[in-house]
């Protein structure tokens, strides 16, 4: 049973990354881009390390694709006043234009991923979901 949900997960994970590889490639968006998109969307001025944390990737990466999406003109890096090693991230307004379509492209495998579930199967799985992540969280 155990090894069965940990292997649906990881199928949907993977489903999600080629979907998103897709339909993404056209922006010349790779890895975590739009990962960075939508927080820094959600959260402008926030600092890479804040992305890094929050979808737990690693800080080069993440520091590398914002790069990459000030190079596209999506995003501005400024220095953080608090910090002069950190970078505080803002959109521009391509950036903004691209979260956008980003909502888009997530609402389309959302609704590719649910199409099959009642609305009651929706909220217990979101419910569910979140208690595995807190689960997750607190492991070593």
């Amino acid at each position: 049973m155990t090894d069965d949900i940990l292997s649906g997960l990881m199928r949907v994970n993977r489903q999600w990354i080629k979907f998103c590889k897709g339909r993404l490639a056209p922006y010349q968006y790779v890895g975590a881009m739009h990962l960075i998109v939508a927080y820094v969307h959600k959260y402008p001025g926030s600092c890479q390390e804040d992305v890094a944390e929050f979808y737990s990737l690693d800080k080069a990466s993440v520091a590398r694709d914002a790069l990459r999406l000030e190079k596209l003109g999506h995003m501005q890096r400024q220095v953080s006043p608090e910090c002069r090693r950190q970078y505080c991230l803002y959109l521009t307004e391509p950036g903004r234009e691209m979260a956008g379509v980003l909502r888009k492209i997530y609402a389309e495998f959302r609704e590719r991923m649910l199409a099959s579930l009642t609305p009651e199967e929706k909220e217990l799985l979101s419910r569910l979901l979140e208690q595995i992540s807190r689960g997750c969280e607190s492991g070593p």
